[in-house]
Protein backbone atom coordinates (compact mmCIF):
# COMPACT_ATOMS: atom_id res chain seq x y z
CA UNK A 1 0.00 0.00 0.00
CA UNK A 2 3.00 2.43 0.70
CA UNK A 3 4.42 2.26 -2.83
CA UNK A 4 0.94 2.42 -4.42
CA UNK A 5 -0.10 6.00 -2.25
CA UNK A 6 3.68 7.23 -1.10
CA UNK A 7 2.24 10.51 -0.09
CA UNK A 8 -0.14 8.86 2.15
CA UNK A 9 -3.06 10.76 0.26
CA UNK A 10 -5.69 8.44 0.70
CA UNK A 11 -5.04 8.78 4.56
CA UNK A 12 -5.90 12.14 4.36
CA UNK A 13 -9.00 11.65 2.57
CA UNK A 14 -10.13 9.27 4.86
CA UNK A 15 -9.64 11.82 7.70
CA UNK A 16 -11.74 14.01 6.14
CA UNK A 17 -14.94 11.67 5.78
CA UNK A 18 -14.02 11.36 10.00
CA UNK A 19 -14.06 14.60 10.07
CA UNK A 20 -17.07 15.28 8.48
CA UNK A 21 -18.99 12.82 10.45
CA UNK A 22 -17.62 14.40 13.85
CA UNK A 23 -18.60 17.58 12.87
CA UNK A 24 -21.02 20.03 14.61
CA UNK A 25 -24.92 19.99 12.88
CA UNK A 26 -25.42 22.67 9.66
CA UNK A 27 -21.77 23.24 9.12
CA UNK A 28 -20.87 21.03 6.26
CA UNK A 29 -23.37 18.92 4.19
CA UNK A 30 -22.19 14.86 4.69
CA UNK A 31 -23.65 14.36 1.04
CA UNK A 32 -21.98 17.69 -0.73
CA UNK A 33 -19.14 16.45 -3.30
CA UNK A 34 -15.73 17.44 -2.04
CA UNK A 35 -14.20 20.82 -3.69
CA UNK A 36 -10.83 20.10 -3.74
CA UNK A 37 -8.27 17.23 -4.47
CA UNK A 38 -4.80 16.61 -2.62
CA UNK A 39 -2.27 16.21 -4.94
CA UNK A 40 1.73 15.95 -4.38
CA UNK A 41 3.17 19.28 -6.32
CA UNK A 42 7.10 20.35 -6.36
CA UNK A 43 8.32 22.37 -4.44
CA UNK A 44 5.23 22.62 -2.16
CA UNK A 45 4.64 19.22 -1.57
CA UNK A 46 1.12 17.74 -0.53
CA UNK A 47 -1.42 20.40 -1.95
CA UNK A 48 -4.97 21.00 -1.48
CA UNK A 49 -6.22 22.39 -5.40
CA UNK A 50 -9.69 23.34 -6.37
CA UNK A 51 -11.48 20.65 -7.81
CA UNK A 52 -13.97 23.94 -9.32
CA UNK A 53 -14.73 27.15 -9.06
CA UNK A 54 -14.93 28.13 -5.24
CA UNK A 55 -17.41 31.31 -4.62
CA UNK A 56 -16.14 33.61 -1.38
CA UNK A 57 -17.54 32.23 1.89
CA UNK A 58 -17.98 28.56 1.00
CA UNK A 59 -16.60 25.88 3.20
CA UNK A 60 -14.48 23.92 2.55
CA UNK A 61 -14.22 21.31 4.76
CA UNK A 62 -14.29 20.73 8.26
CA UNK A 63 -11.00 19.23 10.30
CA UNK A 64 -11.36 17.63 13.64
CA UNK A 65 -7.99 17.37 15.74
CA UNK A 66 -6.70 14.40 16.20
CA UNK A 67 -5.30 14.83 19.55
CA UNK A 68 -5.56 17.87 21.58
CA UNK A 69 -2.92 18.79 24.81
CA UNK A 70 -1.78 21.77 26.39
CA UNK A 71 0.36 24.64 24.77
CA UNK A 72 3.71 24.07 26.26
CA UNK A 73 4.36 27.54 28.51
CA UNK A 74 0.55 27.92 29.76
CA UNK A 75 0.01 27.85 33.38
CA UNK A 76 -1.87 25.39 35.99
CA UNK A 77 -4.50 23.57 34.06
CA UNK A 78 -6.88 20.63 33.89
CA UNK A 79 -5.61 17.73 31.78
CA UNK A 80 -9.42 16.47 31.76
CA UNK A 81 -11.38 19.65 30.97
CA UNK A 82 -8.01 22.17 30.08
CA UNK A 83 -10.21 24.76 32.51
CA UNK A 84 -7.03 26.70 34.12
CA UNK A 85 -6.50 26.33 37.92
CA UNK A 86 -5.64 28.92 40.40
CA UNK A 87 -2.54 26.89 42.06
CA UNK A 88 -0.86 23.39 42.37
CA UNK A 89 -2.62 23.07 45.51
CA UNK A 90 -6.05 22.01 43.39
CA UNK A 91 -6.94 18.72 43.37
CA UNK A 92 -4.88 16.34 42.59
CA UNK A 93 -5.54 12.90 40.39
CA UNK A 94 -5.52 9.74 42.56
CA UNK A 95 -3.56 7.82 40.18
CA UNK A 96 -0.77 10.06 38.81
CA UNK A 97 -0.94 13.71 41.59
CA UNK A 98 -0.78 15.89 38.48
CA UNK A 99 -3.35 18.99 39.02
CA UNK A 100 -7.31 18.83 38.00
CA UNK A 101 -10.32 20.28 38.86
CA UNK A 102 -11.82 17.15 40.29
CA UNK A 103 -12.49 13.23 40.52
CA UNK A 104 -14.71 13.51 37.39
CA UNK A 105 -11.79 15.14 35.21
CA UNK A 106 -9.53 12.08 36.20
CA UNK A 107 -11.22 10.10 33.04
CA UNK A 108 -11.95 13.14 30.86
CA UNK A 109 -10.46 14.11 27.50
CA UNK A 110 -7.11 12.61 26.93
CA UNK A 111 -5.88 12.62 30.16
CA UNK A 112 -6.08 8.72 30.71
CA UNK A 113 -3.62 8.39 28.26
CA UNK A 114 -0.68 9.80 30.21
CA UNK A 115 -1.83 8.90 33.32
CA UNK A 116 -0.87 5.61 33.13
CA UNK A 117 2.79 6.23 32.59
CA UNK A 118 3.29 8.71 35.46
CA UNK A 119 1.46 6.85 37.44
CA UNK A 120 3.65 3.66 36.51
CA UNK A 121 6.62 5.78 36.90
CA UNK A 122 6.21 7.04 40.48
CA UNK A 123 6.89 10.46 38.93
CA UNK A 124 5.39 13.02 41.69
CA UNK A 125 5.09 16.69 40.20
CA UNK A 126 5.81 19.84 41.50
CA UNK A 127 5.97 23.44 40.54
CA UNK A 128 10.31 23.55 41.57
CA UNK A 129 10.96 20.44 38.51
CA UNK A 130 9.28 23.00 35.70
CA UNK A 131 11.49 26.94 34.79
CA UNK A 132 11.64 29.08 31.83
CA UNK A 133 14.05 26.17 30.56
CA UNK A 134 11.52 23.55 30.83
CA UNK A 135 7.76 24.40 30.33
CA UNK A 136 4.99 22.30 32.62
CA UNK A 137 3.47 20.59 30.06
CA UNK A 138 6.34 20.77 27.18
CA UNK A 139 5.95 16.63 27.10
CA UNK A 140 2.65 16.37 27.11
CA UNK A 141 1.16 16.48 24.11
CA UNK A 142 4.26 14.29 22.31
CA UNK A 143 3.25 11.60 24.71
CA UNK A 144 -0.46 11.55 24.08
CA UNK A 145 0.55 10.99 19.97
CA UNK A 146 2.45 8.11 21.23
CA UNK A 147 -0.04 6.65 23.34
CA UNK A 148 -2.65 6.87 20.46
CA UNK A 149 -0.28 4.20 18.90
CA UNK A 150 -2.07 1.76 20.99
CA UNK A 151 -5.37 3.64 21.58
CA UNK A 152 -6.49 4.37 18.24
CA UNK A 153 -4.19 3.15 15.67
CA UNK A 154 -6.36 4.99 12.96
CA UNK A 155 -5.35 8.54 14.65
CA UNK A 156 -1.86 7.36 14.46
CA UNK A 157 -1.61 6.30 11.14
CA UNK A 158 -3.01 9.80 10.33
CA UNK A 159 -0.37 11.89 12.33
CA UNK A 160 2.60 9.70 11.46
CA UNK A 161 1.90 10.49 7.62
CA UNK A 162 2.46 14.48 8.53
CA UNK A 163 5.75 16.14 7.75
CA UNK A 164 8.10 15.95 11.25
CA UNK A 165 11.06 17.88 8.90
CA UNK A 166 13.54 15.88 11.08
CA UNK A 167 16.12 16.25 8.67
CA UNK A 168 16.19 19.93 8.72
CA UNK A 169 15.37 20.33 12.30
CA UNK A 170 18.23 17.66 13.40
CA UNK A 171 21.34 19.21 15.62
CA UNK A 172 19.64 22.46 15.66
CA UNK A 173 19.57 24.52 19.21
CA UNK A 174 15.55 23.57 18.93
CA UNK A 175 16.19 19.54 18.03
CA UNK A 176 18.35 19.68 21.40
CA UNK A 177 16.24 21.47 23.85
CA UNK A 178 13.67 18.94 22.78
CA UNK A 179 16.12 16.24 23.30
CA UNK A 180 16.57 17.65 27.04
CA UNK A 181 13.22 18.61 28.17
CA UNK A 182 10.73 15.89 26.30
CA UNK A 183 12.81 12.73 25.29
CA UNK A 184 15.43 12.82 28.10
CA UNK A 185 12.44 13.57 30.53
CA UNK A 186 10.01 11.29 29.47
CA UNK A 187 12.25 8.42 29.01
CA UNK A 188 14.51 9.10 32.06
CA UNK A 189 11.46 10.55 34.50
CA UNK A 190 8.59 8.67 32.97
CA UNK A 191 10.21 5.46 31.95
CA UNK A 192 7.70 5.32 28.39
CA UNK A 193 9.47 2.64 26.43
CA UNK A 194 10.35 4.83 22.87
CA UNK A 195 13.09 5.19 20.93
CA UNK A 196 14.78 8.81 20.69
CA UNK A 197 13.81 9.03 16.82
CA UNK A 198 10.11 8.23 16.74
CA UNK A 199 9.72 10.91 19.53
CA UNK A 200 12.07 13.42 17.60
CA UNK A 201 9.31 12.83 14.70
CA UNK A 202 6.39 12.89 16.94
CA UNK A 203 7.86 16.05 18.05
CA UNK A 204 8.73 17.50 14.39
CA UNK A 205 4.52 16.65 13.51
CA UNK A 206 3.75 18.68 16.33
CA UNK A 207 6.54 21.85 15.58
CA UNK A 208 5.31 21.91 11.56
CA UNK A 209 1.84 21.16 11.80
CA UNK A 210 0.44 22.23 15.45
CA UNK A 211 -2.28 24.76 15.62
CA UNK A 212 -3.31 26.85 18.40
CA UNK A 213 -7.22 26.35 19.46
CA UNK A 214 -8.80 29.38 19.66
CA UNK A 215 -11.98 29.54 21.22
CA UNK A 216 -13.88 28.84 24.49
CA UNK A 217 -14.12 26.40 26.89
CA UNK A 218 -17.91 25.76 26.73
CA UNK A 219 -20.19 27.24 29.34
CA UNK A 220 -17.31 29.55 30.03
CA UNK A 221 -15.38 32.91 28.48
CA UNK A 222 -12.01 31.82 29.38
CA UNK A 223 -9.69 30.40 26.33
CA UNK A 224 -8.70 27.17 25.96
CA UNK A 225 -4.45 26.96 26.42
CA UNK A 226 -4.09 24.36 24.24
CA UNK A 227 -3.37 23.13 20.56
CA UNK A 228 -4.34 20.37 18.88
CA UNK A 229 -2.66 18.41 15.54
CA UNK A 230 -5.02 19.35 12.41
CA UNK A 231 -4.24 16.99 9.65
CA UNK A 232 -6.39 18.43 6.16
CA UNK A 233 -5.29 21.88 7.15
CA UNK A 234 -1.77 21.03 7.10
CA UNK A 235 -2.44 19.70 3.31
CA UNK A 236 -2.49 23.45 2.28
CA UNK A 237 0.12 25.29 1.21
CA UNK A 238 1.19 28.49 3.07
CA UNK A 239 1.50 31.78 1.06
CA UNK A 240 1.58 35.07 3.02
CA UNK A 241 -1.57 35.99 1.09
CA UNK A 242 -3.48 32.87 1.50
CA UNK A 243 -7.34 32.55 0.25
CA UNK A 244 -9.01 30.11 3.10
CA UNK A 245 -10.12 31.73 5.91
CA UNK A 246 -10.72 28.91 9.33
CA UNK A 247 -12.45 29.01 13.00
CA UNK A 248 -12.54 26.81 15.32
CA UNK A 249 -15.57 25.72 17.23
CA UNK A 250 -16.32 24.99 20.51
CA UNK A 251 -15.69 21.32 20.26
CA UNK A 252 -12.43 22.46 18.50
CA UNK A 253 -13.39 21.44 15.50
CA UNK A 254 -11.98 23.83 12.27
CA UNK A 255 -14.13 25.12 9.80
CA UNK A 256 -12.27 26.02 6.66
CA UNK A 257 -13.93 28.63 3.98
CA UNK A 258 -12.89 30.26 1.04
CA UNK A 259 -11.91 33.95 1.97
CA UNK A 260 -12.01 35.19 -1.54
CA UNK A 261 -12.74 33.39 -4.99
CA UNK A 262 -11.15 30.24 -5.79
CA UNK A 263 -10.65 29.13 -9.32
CA UNK A 264 -11.03 25.50 -10.48
CA UNK A 265 -6.68 24.47 -10.32
CA UNK A 266 -5.53 26.99 -7.73
CA UNK A 267 -3.85 26.20 -4.42
CA UNK A 268 -6.41 26.70 -1.48
CA UNK A 269 -3.65 28.17 1.25
CA UNK A 270 -3.54 29.04 4.76
CA UNK A 271 -0.87 31.53 6.49
CA UNK A 272 1.41 30.04 9.12
CA UNK A 273 2.69 33.30 10.24
CA UNK A 274 1.04 36.51 11.20
CA UNK A 275 -0.23 38.72 8.06
CA UNK A 276 1.04 41.83 9.55
CA UNK A 277 4.43 41.15 9.61
CA UNK A 278 6.80 42.37 7.16
CA UNK A 279 8.67 39.79 4.81
CA UNK A 280 11.60 39.64 6.84
CA UNK A 281 9.99 39.28 10.23
CA UNK A 282 7.88 36.43 8.43
CA UNK A 283 10.41 34.87 6.82
CA UNK A 284 12.89 33.96 9.97
CA UNK A 285 9.86 32.90 11.96
CA UNK A 286 8.48 30.51 9.09
CA UNK A 287 12.32 29.04 8.77
CA UNK A 288 12.74 28.76 12.63
CA UNK A 289 9.41 27.17 13.15
CA UNK A 290 7.81 25.71 10.03
CA UNK A 291 11.37 24.70 9.00
CA UNK A 292 11.05 26.23 4.75
CA UNK A 293 12.02 29.24 2.94
CA UNK A 294 9.00 31.55 1.39
CA UNK A 295 8.92 32.45 -1.91
CA UNK A 296 5.07 33.44 -2.32
CA UNK A 297 4.07 35.93 -4.47
CA UNK A 298 4.43 38.57 -1.82
CA UNK A 299 7.78 37.86 -0.11
CA UNK A 300 9.31 38.05 -3.82
CA UNK A 301 7.80 41.35 -4.05
CA UNK A 302 10.34 43.97 -2.34
CA UNK A 303 6.94 46.65 -2.22
CA UNK A 304 4.94 43.66 -0.43
CA UNK A 305 1.95 43.58 -3.02
CA UNK A 306 2.36 47.72 -3.54
CA UNK A 307 1.94 48.30 0.59
CA UNK A 308 5.54 48.79 1.11
CA UNK A 309 5.11 47.28 4.53
CA UNK A 310 8.34 47.01 5.17
CA UNK A 311 9.65 50.20 3.66
CA UNK A 312 11.85 52.85 5.37
CA UNK A 313 11.71 56.50 4.08
CA UNK A 314 14.89 57.89 2.42
CA UNK A 315 17.23 60.20 4.85
CA UNK A 316 18.58 61.90 1.73
CA UNK A 317 18.21 65.45 0.88
CA UNK A 318 15.13 66.15 -1.31
CA UNK A 319 14.45 62.75 -2.25
CA UNK A 320 11.17 60.77 -0.64
CA UNK A 321 12.18 57.52 -1.80
CA UNK A 322 11.25 54.25 -0.22
CA UNK A 323 14.23 51.98 1.04
CA UNK A 324 13.76 48.97 0.12
CA UNK A 325 15.11 45.21 0.41
CA UNK A 326 17.17 44.61 -2.97
CA UNK A 327 16.62 40.44 -2.18
CA UNK A 328 14.04 39.99 0.07
CA UNK A 329 13.92 36.05 -0.65
CA UNK A 330 17.85 36.18 -0.06
CA UNK A 331 18.21 32.42 1.92
CA UNK A 332 20.17 34.51 4.76
CA UNK A 333 17.87 37.68 4.69
CA UNK A 334 21.01 39.87 4.97
CA UNK A 335 20.36 41.67 1.06
CA UNK A 336 21.26 45.38 1.24
CA UNK A 337 17.74 47.89 1.34
CA UNK A 338 18.37 50.65 -1.36
CA UNK A 339 16.42 53.77 -2.21
CA UNK A 340 14.40 53.34 -5.16
CA UNK A 341 14.77 57.02 -5.74
CA UNK A 342 18.17 58.19 -5.67
CA UNK A 343 20.05 54.52 -4.78
CA UNK A 344 21.56 55.46 -1.82
CA UNK A 345 22.14 51.75 -0.15
CA UNK A 346 22.24 50.81 3.92
CA UNK A 347 23.34 47.13 4.91
CA UNK A 348 20.48 44.54 6.30
CA UNK A 349 21.83 44.91 9.98
CA UNK A 350 21.14 48.50 9.91
CA UNK A 351 17.26 47.66 9.58
CA UNK A 352 17.59 44.57 11.64
CA UNK A 353 18.87 46.65 14.44
CA UNK A 354 16.19 49.48 13.91
CA UNK A 355 13.01 46.68 14.02
CA UNK A 356 14.59 45.24 17.47
CA UNK A 357 14.57 48.95 18.66
CA UNK A 358 11.15 49.39 17.91
CA UNK A 359 9.97 45.93 19.06
CA UNK A 360 11.94 46.46 22.41
CA UNK A 361 10.75 49.87 22.74
CA UNK A 362 6.96 48.91 22.19
CA UNK A 363 7.36 45.90 24.99
CA UNK A 364 8.26 48.62 27.50
CA UNK A 365 4.95 50.22 27.09
CA UNK A 366 1.06 49.48 28.60
CA UNK A 367 -1.13 48.25 25.45
CA UNK A 368 -3.65 50.10 26.84
CA UNK A 369 -1.91 53.42 27.02
CA UNK A 370 -2.59 55.83 23.94
CA UNK A 371 -0.23 58.15 25.18
CA UNK A 372 2.41 56.25 24.87
CA UNK A 373 1.70 54.70 21.69
CA UNK A 374 1.47 57.72 20.02
CA UNK A 375 4.46 58.99 21.49
CA UNK A 376 6.46 56.07 19.50
CA UNK A 377 4.18 56.79 16.15
CA UNK A 378 5.54 59.83 16.37
CA UNK A 379 8.71 59.30 16.93
CA UNK A 380 9.39 56.84 14.12
CA UNK A 381 6.32 58.54 11.66
CA UNK A 382 9.32 60.28 9.30
CA UNK A 383 11.67 56.99 9.65
CA UNK A 384 9.30 54.31 7.89
CA UNK A 385 7.21 54.54 4.90
CA UNK A 386 3.57 55.46 6.16
CA UNK A 387 1.99 51.75 5.59
CA UNK A 388 5.13 50.19 7.49
CA UNK A 389 4.53 47.15 9.77
CA UNK A 390 5.36 49.21 13.02
CA UNK A 391 3.26 52.31 12.24
CA UNK A 392 0.07 49.60 10.96
CA UNK A 393 0.59 47.69 14.08
CA UNK A 394 0.79 50.55 16.15
CA UNK A 395 -2.73 52.16 14.38
CA UNK A 396 -4.22 48.96 15.32
CA UNK A 397 -3.24 48.96 18.50
CA UNK A 398 -5.03 52.01 18.87
CA UNK A 399 -7.97 51.43 16.91
CA UNK A 400 -8.79 49.16 19.50
CA UNK A 401 -7.66 51.19 22.72
CA UNK A 402 -9.58 54.36 21.76
CA UNK A 403 -12.67 53.73 23.05
CA UNK A 404 -12.23 50.83 25.23
CA UNK A 405 -10.29 51.73 28.04
CA UNK A 406 -10.40 53.54 30.82
CA UNK A 407 -10.44 57.11 30.18
CA UNK A 408 -10.87 56.40 26.44
CA UNK A 409 -14.14 55.46 26.28
CA UNK A 410 -16.03 56.53 23.40
CA UNK A 411 -17.93 58.78 25.49
CA UNK A 412 -15.39 60.57 26.60
CA UNK A 413 -12.77 60.69 23.06
CA UNK A 414 -12.38 64.34 21.99
CA UNK A 415 -13.33 65.28 18.43
CA UNK A 416 -9.27 65.26 17.79
CA UNK A 417 -9.19 61.05 19.11
CA UNK A 418 -12.50 60.41 17.50
CA UNK A 419 -11.28 61.32 14.33
CA UNK A 420 -7.77 59.72 15.18
CA UNK A 421 -9.60 56.17 15.35
CA UNK A 422 -11.09 56.82 12.22
CA UNK A 423 -7.97 57.34 10.99
CA UNK A 424 -6.06 54.14 12.27
CA UNK A 425 -9.01 51.97 11.33
CA UNK A 426 -9.37 53.54 7.75
CA UNK A 427 -5.21 53.07 7.29
CA UNK A 428 -5.59 49.88 8.67
CA UNK A 429 -8.32 48.57 6.45
CA UNK A 430 -6.33 49.78 3.46
CA UNK A 431 -3.60 47.24 4.36
CA UNK A 432 -5.83 44.52 4.56
CA UNK A 433 -7.96 45.32 1.44
CA UNK A 434 -4.57 44.37 -0.42
CA UNK A 435 -2.81 41.26 1.99
CA UNK A 436 -6.05 39.79 3.67
CA UNK A 437 -9.53 40.60 1.69
CA UNK A 438 -12.62 39.20 1.69
CA UNK A 439 -13.80 37.43 5.31
CA UNK A 440 -11.58 38.01 7.79
CA UNK A 441 -11.47 38.66 11.74
CA UNK A 442 -9.34 41.33 11.38
CA UNK A 443 -11.67 43.05 8.94
CA UNK A 444 -14.50 42.44 10.55
CA UNK A 445 -13.24 43.81 14.06
CA UNK A 446 -12.13 46.35 12.80
CA UNK A 447 -15.33 47.80 10.32
CA UNK A 448 -16.94 47.66 13.98
CA UNK A 449 -14.57 49.70 15.48
CA UNK A 450 -14.17 52.23 12.57
CA UNK A 451 -18.60 52.26 12.59
CA UNK A 452 -18.89 53.13 16.43
CA UNK A 453 -17.01 56.71 15.88
CA UNK A 454 -18.81 57.73 12.37
CA UNK A 455 -22.12 56.98 14.09
CA UNK A 456 -21.29 59.10 17.45
CA UNK A 457 -19.97 61.72 15.44
CA UNK A 458 -23.33 61.89 13.06
CA UNK A 459 -25.33 61.97 16.21
CA UNK A 460 -23.34 64.78 18.03
CA UNK A 461 -23.73 66.96 14.98
CA UNK A 462 -27.58 65.85 14.92
CA UNK A 463 -27.87 67.07 18.52
CA UNK A 464 -26.61 70.07 17.65
CA UNK A 465 -27.86 70.65 14.40
CA UNK A 466 -24.91 70.94 12.69
CA UNK A 467 -25.73 68.70 10.33
CA UNK A 468 -27.68 68.74 7.05
CA UNK A 469 -30.78 66.13 6.71
CA UNK A 470 -28.50 64.69 3.65
CA UNK A 471 -25.24 64.47 5.09
CA UNK A 472 -26.95 63.08 8.40
CA UNK A 473 -28.31 59.96 6.46
CA UNK A 474 -25.50 59.27 4.57
CA UNK A 475 -23.14 58.96 7.71
CA UNK A 476 -25.83 56.86 8.97
CA UNK A 477 -25.88 54.49 5.78
CA UNK A 478 -22.03 54.59 6.35
CA UNK A 479 -22.10 53.60 9.53
CA UNK A 480 -25.15 51.28 8.53
CA UNK A 481 -22.55 49.28 5.68
CA UNK A 482 -19.49 49.14 8.35
CA UNK A 483 -21.88 46.75 10.55
CA UNK A 484 -23.22 44.63 7.83
CA UNK A 485 -19.72 44.12 6.72
CA UNK A 486 -18.72 43.21 10.28
CA UNK A 487 -21.15 40.54 10.32
CA UNK A 488 -20.50 38.77 7.13
CA UNK A 489 -16.76 38.69 8.32
CA UNK A 490 -17.44 37.43 11.54
CA UNK A 491 -20.88 35.22 10.70
CA UNK A 492 -18.53 31.72 11.00
CA UNK A 493 -17.28 32.20 14.25
CA UNK A 494 -18.63 30.37 17.45
CA UNK A 495 -21.48 32.84 19.72
CA UNK A 496 -19.13 32.05 23.04
CA UNK A 497 -15.54 34.17 21.01
CA UNK A 498 -15.13 37.41 21.36
CA UNK A 499 -15.32 37.94 17.67
CA UNK A 500 -18.97 35.71 17.83
CA UNK A 501 -20.32 38.44 20.58
CA UNK A 502 -19.15 41.31 18.04
CA UNK A 503 -21.72 39.75 15.36
CA UNK A 504 -24.07 39.32 18.00
CA UNK A 505 -24.28 42.72 19.07
CA UNK A 506 -23.87 44.02 15.53
CA UNK A 507 -27.09 42.51 14.38
CA UNK A 508 -28.66 43.99 17.23
CA UNK A 509 -27.36 46.97 16.16
CA UNK A 510 -27.58 47.35 12.94
CA UNK A 511 -31.77 46.62 13.19
CA UNK A 512 -31.96 49.64 15.81
CA UNK A 513 -29.85 52.24 12.84
CA UNK A 514 -32.02 50.85 10.33
CA UNK A 515 -34.66 51.70 12.29
CA UNK A 516 -33.34 55.21 13.14
CA UNK A 517 -32.12 55.74 9.49
CA UNK A 518 -36.28 55.22 8.03
CA UNK A 519 -37.35 57.78 11.34
CA UNK A 520 -34.61 60.26 10.55
CA UNK A 521 -36.40 60.57 7.07
CA UNK A 522 -39.72 61.39 8.34
CA UNK A 523 -38.24 64.14 9.88
CA UNK A 524 -39.05 67.79 9.48
CA UNK A 525 -36.30 70.43 7.94
CA UNK A 526 -35.86 72.42 11.57
CA UNK A 527 -34.15 69.53 12.69
CA UNK A 528 -31.66 69.98 10.61
CA UNK A 529 -29.21 73.01 8.67
CA UNK A 530 -30.55 73.95 5.85
CA UNK A 531 -29.57 71.69 2.63
CA UNK A 532 -26.53 73.66 0.72
CA UNK A 533 -28.28 75.10 -2.95
CA UNK A 534 -26.38 73.44 -5.62
CA UNK A 535 -25.18 76.15 -7.86
CA UNK A 536 -27.28 75.86 -11.46
CA UNK A 537 -25.01 75.77 -14.26
CA UNK A 538 -24.93 78.68 -15.94
CA UNK A 539 -25.33 78.43 -19.85
CA UNK A 540 -22.16 80.09 -21.70
CA UNK A 541 -21.58 80.69 -25.36
CA UNK A 542 -17.94 80.83 -27.32
CA UNK A 543 -18.38 84.82 -26.97
CA UNK A 544 -18.84 85.30 -23.57
CA UNK A 545 -16.08 83.09 -22.94
CA UNK A 546 -13.58 85.01 -24.72
CA UNK A 547 -11.55 87.61 -23.00
CA UNK A 548 -13.55 90.58 -23.92
CA UNK A 549 -16.96 88.80 -23.26
CA UNK A 550 -15.18 87.78 -19.39
CA UNK A 551 -14.29 91.49 -19.05
CA UNK A 552 -17.79 93.00 -19.91
CA UNK A 553 -19.54 90.28 -17.48
CA UNK A 554 -17.33 91.78 -14.60
CA UNK A 555 -18.10 95.13 -15.65
CA UNK A 556 -22.13 94.24 -15.66
CA UNK A 557 -21.36 93.16 -12.03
Amino acid sequence: MADSDPHHLTVMYEWFQYSVSKAPPNVIDPKEERKWNIEYVEPYGRCTIAARDIKEGEVLFVDHPVVTGPKQNCGVMCLGCYRQLESWDSYRCSKCTWPLCGPRCEEMGYHPLECKYFAAAGYQPCAADFTEEQFIYESFLPLRCFCLQQSEPDKYQTLMAMESHNEARRGTELWLREQKNIVDFLKEKVKVPVGDELLHTIIGVLDVNCHEVRSNIPGTKDEYRVRGIYPLCAMMSHFCCNNTHHTLMDDMSMVVLASKPIKKGEQLTATYTHILSATTERRKHLKFGKFFDCVCDRCKDPTEMGTYFGALQCSQPSCGGNILCTDPICPTNDAPWRCDRCRYQIPSETVERLNKVVYWELRQVPEDDPSSLESIFKKYQFVFHPQHFHLIGLKHSLSQVYGRVKGYLLPELSEAQLRRKVECCNDLLKVLDVLDPGISRLRGLTLYELHAPLLLQANKAFLSTTITKKEFVEKLQLAESYLSRTIYCLQFEPVSSFEGEICKISRNSIQELRAWIKEVKTLPAKHFLPEKEELQPVALSEEDLTLEGLLRKLEEQ
